[in-house]
Parts: C-alpha cells; sequence; structure tokens
C-alpha cells in the first residue's frame, strides 16, 4: 500500500454518509435507545481507520472496502451488547430461590425484581405512555401542518418501507425519499430531533 499515504483516503463521503446511516440504525434498536449518536458514530469511525491499512484496490474499491468494514463493526457492537445483557461475567442466581427478608415470610427472587430493574439490566428502555402519548399527538400535529401529499406518502411509511411505499404507489423510491426530506421540516418543527 505504498501508494496511500497515511489513512486520511478512507474519509470520504460515502464512509461519512454510511456511518451517519448506520448510526441512526442502531440509535433505532431497543437496546441503544440511550447510546448518543456521536458515540456510536465514533465507534463505527474508529474500527475504520484502524483497518485502513488493510486495503487492498486489487481486491475491492474503496467503497466497497468501507462498507464491509463498517458492517463488520456494527456486528461487533450488536455483539458486544448481547454479550453484555447475557451476564459480562456476573454470577447468574436463579429468580427461583427463596429470600428471607427481615420481618417478612421468604419469597421467590422474582418477587424483588421490579421492571426498573430489568430495564437496568439489559439496557432496555421502559416505555413511558405520557411519552409515548406526547409523541403520538406531535406526530398527528406535524401531519396536520403538511400538504396532503405529503401527508399521505407519511402515513404510508407509518406501515411500511421507502420499497414499498414506492412500489404501491409504482413511484421511484427517489420521489418517496424527496417527499421524506420534504416533510422532515415539519417534524422537527413537531419537536422531533432531525437524526
Amino acid at each position: 500500500m505504498d501508494h496511500v499515504q497515511g489513512k486520511e483516503f478512507v474519509l470520504t463521503d460515502y464512509a461519512k454518509n454510511l456511518i451517519k446511516f448506520k448510526a441512526r440504525q442502531l440509535r433505532q434498536r431497543q437496546d441503544f435507545k440511550s447510546a448518543e449518536p456521536e458515540d456510536l458514530q465514533q465507534e463505527l469511525w474508529l474500527a475504520l481507520v484502524k483497518t485502513a491499512e488493510q486495503f487492498d484496490p486489487a481486491k475491492a474499491s474503496l467503497d466497497t472496502f468501507i462498507d464491509r468494514v463498517v458492517n463488520t463493526a456494527v456486528a461487533m457492537l450488536l455483539r458486544a451488547r448481547q454479550r453484555h445483557k447475557r451476564g459480562n461475567g456476573f454470577r447468574t442466581q436463579s429468580l427461583d430461590s427463596v429470600r428471607a427478608p427481615r420481618s417478612e415470610t421468604p419469597e421467590p427472587l422474582a418477587a424483588a425484581v421490579s421492571a426498573d430493574d430489568l430495564a437496568r439490566r439489559t439496557g432496555a428502555e421502559q416505555h413511558d405512555e405520557t411519552l409515548r402519548r406526547e409523541d403520538a399527538e406531535a406526530v398527528q400535529h406535524a401531519l396536520a401542518q403538511m400538504p396532503e401529499e405529503t401527508r399521505d406518502l407519511c402515513r404510508r411509511l407509518m406501515g411500511g418501507t421507502v420499497a414499498s411505499v414506492a412500489r404501491d404507489l409504482r413511484v421511484a423510491r427517489r420521489q418517496v425519499r424527496k417527499v421524506i426530506t420534504e416533510a422532515r421540516p415539519f417534524f422537527e418543527r413537531a419537536g422531533f430531533n432531525p437524526d
């Protein structure tokens, strides 16, 4: 790799967009909801820069190399999160075992584990009904402000993907993404984060 000076050659627009997209995808998972997007992006950038010297243009294009490295890094993050959920070196204890709290009758350990304990242990976020209702109200408000065609497409996207909506409407995915871009400011004004 004498033709490449340093590792900066992997810092392309393609890499930037892919890493931003993958971080956004990870944040949609329940176990990554609390992760900061910048932290996830940094992890993916580090993986890419660390492996940059392995790039061989005789084997694949730079974009293909970047894609494989970033996808592998995402898989490793998911694997690490699963490993953390499974115990991460902690001694397991049966929830059927009996504990005897002071001045109470013995009860199974499962009775002492609250939903908050479970959420903290697994990294899952508890569903806040009030927050869910506020989000639903904000979505309805944003939809009400949109032009009818944009609103219709957004409603279709709530139950499908860009590809399925494009197929149903018999339009190009590019057109669906264009409408999504037009709808984004309405959701931002309703209080949703652009990421």
